[in-house]
């Protein structure tokens, strides 16, 4: 699977490896939404730093709006924060928070330390 999941006591972060498909990601955002955990979640923090690529078709990021859109009426506090250096998503992204698209406050960044930061995630020093 091209993502996994690791649930924190206060959120989730996703690491997204090789080639990521739309319907991964729709499966993802899913999985997240529809976890018992996710009504007491603060953040989710998206890490594509060590994804090959990405092919999202434009009825997959529909499909995961929609899921977002049900997702924020069981949890409207969650922060999203999305780590890449893939111009095409951090684009994406922008479009989404520019046209009001995203209820989530959700914002893009380009390195995972800035991310935990913005979302409040303590990661413990290896």
């Amino acid at each position: 699977m091209p993502y996994s999941l690791i649930w924190e006591t206060e959120g989730v972060y996703k690491k997204f490896t090789g080639v990521v498909t739309g319907a991964e990601l729709v499966q993802s955002v899913n999985e997240v939404a529809n976890d018992m955990q996710f009504g007491k979640a603060r953040y989710e923090v998206s890490d594509y730093l060590s994804a090959e690529s990405t092919h999202f078709s434009q009825d997959a990021l529909n499909e995961v709006r929609a899921v977002r859109i049900g997702s924020f009426q069981r949890n409207p506090r969650i922060r999203v924060a999305i780590v890449t250096h893939d111009p095409e998503i951090q684009q994406r992204i922008f479009s989404t928070i520019a046209t009001r698209l995203t209820l989530h406050q959700t914002k893009v960044f380009s390195d995972v330390d800035e991310a935990n930061a913005w979302v409040g995630r303590a990661v413990a020093a290896v």
